[in-house]
């Protein structure tokens, strides 16, 4: 177990203190919070300028959507280390010490899980904090469940993360890797682009992918309130298909139980692919 920790603090270390690592990790949040601010805002607000308190429900809306993101790409920040490790040939040193490979792997996950639960910690206060600010309403008790729902989401994020950088054996690989996940998976998630608006196939992509359930479900429980105040007395079922609180995968409709479930059973589908992986080497 020592080994293990004594791997997580030095991969914990060696991402934190490469600040421009860290700065792009960061980058995909980055780009939707501009890109909403001073692009899609006032479009969002002024399309439904016919719901009362419209601005809270889209902030509330875009921020819960970012809590679900950005443990993903958190990950590949801190993944980088590994894919460094192993390009230099330093993988191979630690295989000839009493680490082995599996605490070597350990490490790495558990290293990258740190880094991703503190940003999604990080970026959930700061959105709760802003929507506080701006007056939007927001249930304590989901407010706690969001929180809790960070530890999750970084552990799903980091193993699926793990797994499939395991198969970039380059830097630009890497680079190129991390560059298309931090740009597509907001498209995906439905934040860039509601998922009523998106295609049939790319809806279908979207709804397979983990991290926008975690979207979803965040969205349920941060931006739920302001939903109900902007829809009392109308039936919100349409709008809430088509901005991605509620997902549906060949006629099945996801709950939040169902969407958890859904992730912690991928998860452990790449856990298994991650296992096969170690093993192999």
């Amino acid at each position: 177990m020592r080994t293990v920790l004594a791997l997580v603090r030095r991969n914990c270390l060696c991402f934190f203190r490469d600040r421009a690592n860290v700065a792009f990790s960061l980058m995909a949040t980055g780009i939707v919070v501009m890109l909403y601010l001073f692009v899609l805002r006032d479009m969002m607000i002024s399309d439904n300028a016919g719901l009362p308190d419209v601005a809270n429900l889209m902030d509330s809306w875009v921020l819960a959507g970012i809590a679900g993101i950005v443990s993903v790409t958190s990950c590949m920040g801190a993944l980088q280390t590994m894919n460094t490790d192993r390009v230099e040939g330093k993988d191979t040193d630690f295989l000839v010490t009493p680490a082995g490979r599996w605490r070597l792997a350990f490490g790495y996950i558990l290293g990258t899980f740190v880094a991703a639960f503190l940003f999604t910690l990080i970026i959930l206060a700061c959105s709760l904090l802003f929507l506080v600010a701006t007056g939007c309403p927001l249930d304590a008790a989901n407010v706690l469940l969001a929180v809790l729902l960070t530890i999750p989401a970084s552990l799903s994020g980091c193993i699926i993360m793990y797994a499939l950088t395991s198969f970039v054996k380059s830097t630009g690989g890497f680079a190129s890797f991390f560059s298309i996940v931090s740009v597509a998976i907001g498209f995906l998630t439905g934040i860039y682009i509601p998922m009523g608006s998106m295609p049939d196939g790319m809806q279908m992509v979207g709804t397979l992918m983990p991290a926008t359930h975690m979207s979803s479900v965040f969205r349920q429980l941060i931006a739920d309130d302001a939903l109900d105040r902007s829809f009392a007395g109308m039936d919100p079922a349409r709008f809430r298909a088509d901005m991605g609180f509620d997902l549906s995968l060949g006629g099945f409709q996801f709950d939040a139980f169902s969407s958890i479930l859904y992730v912690i059973a991928v998860t452990a589908g790449f856990l298994a692919v991650a296992v096969l992986l170690v093993r192999k080497r």
